[in-house]
């Protein structure tokens, strides 16, 4: 116990996934750039330095620096400790159990199994340079935990009794019930998207004795909350941006393995797909259980990203005058309003962008397509060029772009902003193509609803005014 601090908080989270996610351990293999980070167990998991930075990241965009380094701690003359303790966050087996201690038959549950793999999921990125094509060494692949995957962790916090520390306690508490959490690698793409599952929390005063009697058998497992009480989930408040689309024809994003419908011959090009986990109530009707789903069509966030950050480009020279010739620098990753919203990775001086895109999963009709390749010579075909495409027809989908708070994005000039308002508008209106093959037809987008992009804040942010910038 800590003497000037006799009331202790304990706050049990589980966190569901989204998206697919991975905390990665820096390090790759043969044949793969990153590998993620593992127990004991060899499974998966969050770790507790990883979590608590996030809670700290997200904690000081909501609150202040001052107030986060009351909470987390600082360094410095007046060096303090954290008055927080965050356990590692471990993984769900498929009856939606934490794995703690060390499971000699982990592999027997079916969920664990397919986590213990290496590589659960693997997905292949490209970056593409402002003149369309790959840019030099931007293949690389991502190593992935898949969507619905949930893990459990302790928090724990040391209390003065004060009003002012019960605060502290409370506004973590409260945007843990009411904000998503972006953890791990590629969160700005799409991965790395949490929600909280349960929340459960409870307080001990340890001047008494019957305080002291609780806090010695409070729960030590991630399994026992028989002493904490369930804390009601609050509706997101984030300042956000969606757009509700419907493909015009057809669209592909590529990365498929293979076709999820049955051909006599498998198509050639094929769109992305990935498993992801489902929980469904259990016999008993008290416990979930998890479901290993069928294949999935997906569109990554990081394809959406993609093509807004060429075209935000593009816009923003329009808006600030910077036309071919003028002696500006033509790549997207010099334009200033690219770097402000979507960030940059300079060895010296990296910056994190402010648009958090989202990995939709959907069910999706699809067709096949036959090409070949005509001899410009002879107008006939080319031997062995004759290939098949699988394709996503006239496919509803809703995007949805998060933003952190509006105080923290006072960096972002007018011109930055109206050029992804403009870029969106883009989209909406059928000028912005998603996905392969763009310059043939495919991934044509547009806004059946006419609405165009909605901002959850009325365009408040979007449309402020350069004068008001500085009282932001």
């Amino acid at each position: 116990m800590i003497v000037n601090r006799p009331y202790y908080y304990q706050a049990c989270v589980t966190l569901e996934a989204v998206s697919a996610h991975g905390i990665h351990s820096g390090q790759g293999d043969a044949t793969h750039d990153v590998l993620l980070v593992r127990d004991a167990n060899g499974l998966p998991a969050l770790p507790g330095s990883s979590l608590a930075g996030v809670l700290r990241h997200a904690y000081r965009e909501r609150y202040g620096s001052e107030a986060a380094e009351n909470l987390f701690g600082h360094l410095g003359a007046n060096a303090q400790p954290s008055w927080l303790h965050v356990t590692w966050a471990l993984v769900h087996d498929s009856h939606n159990r934490p794995i703690e201690g060390l499971q000699a038959k982990a592999g027997d549950d079916p969920l664990l199994a397919f986590l213990q793999d290496s590589m659960p999921l693997v997905r292949q990125r490209v970056c593409l340079e402002h003149t369309g094509a790959a840019r030099d060494t931007g293949k690389f692949d991502v190593t992935l935990i898949p969507a619905g995957v949930r893990y459990t962790s302790f928090i724990g916090y040391w209390c003065d009794g004060s009003e002012a520390s019960y605060q502290e306690w409370q506004r973590l508490i409260d945007m843990l019930g009411g904000q998503a959490l972006h953890i791990g690698h590629g969160t700005r793409c799409g991965n790395g998207l949490f929600r909280v599952s349960e929340l459960a929390q409870a307080r001990w005063d340890l001047r008494t004795p019957e305080g002291r009697k609780a806090y010695v058998g409070r729960p030590r497992s991630r399994r026992d909350r028989h002493m904490l009480q369930a804390v009601a989930a609050r509706p997101e408040d984030t300042l956000h941006v969606t757009l509700n689309l419907q493909s015009e024809s057809a669209w592909r994003i590529g990365g498929g393995e293979r076709s999820l419908k049955p051909y006599d011959k498998e198509p050639d090009l094929l769109p992305q797909h990935e498993l992801r986990v489902s929980w469904h109530k259990g016999t008993n009707k008290d416990t979930d259980t998890a479901r290993l789903e069928h294949q999935q069509h997906l569109l990554p966030g990081s394809a959406v990203k993609g093509a807004l950050r060429h075209r935000v480009a593009y816009h923003y020279r329009c808006l600030t005058g910077e036309y071919a010739g003028s002696g500006a620098s033509p790549r997207t990753d010099d334009c200033p309003a690219v770097v402000s919203l979507f960030g940059q990775a300079e060895d010296t001086d990296a910056q994190a962008g402010v648009l958090f895109f989202h990995d939709l999963f959907m069910q999706s009709e699809s067709i096949l397509l036959m090409h070949n390749r005509i001899d410009r010579f002879t107008g006939g075909v080319i031997n062995g060029a004759l290939f098949s495409e699988e394709v996503l027809w006239q496919t509803p989908l809703t995007l949805k772009i998060n933003l952190p708070d509006p105080r923290s994005l006072a960096h972002v000039d007018a011109a930055a902003r109206q050029a992804l308002q403009r870029a969106l508008e883009d989209l909406s209106n059928g000028w912005l193509p998603l996905g392969a093959g763009g310059s043939r037809g495919l991934g044509v987008f547009s806004n059946p609803d006419g609405l165009g992009p909605q901002w959850s804040d009325a365009g408040a942010w979007i449309n402020q005014e350069p004068a008001t910038e500085a009282n932001t």
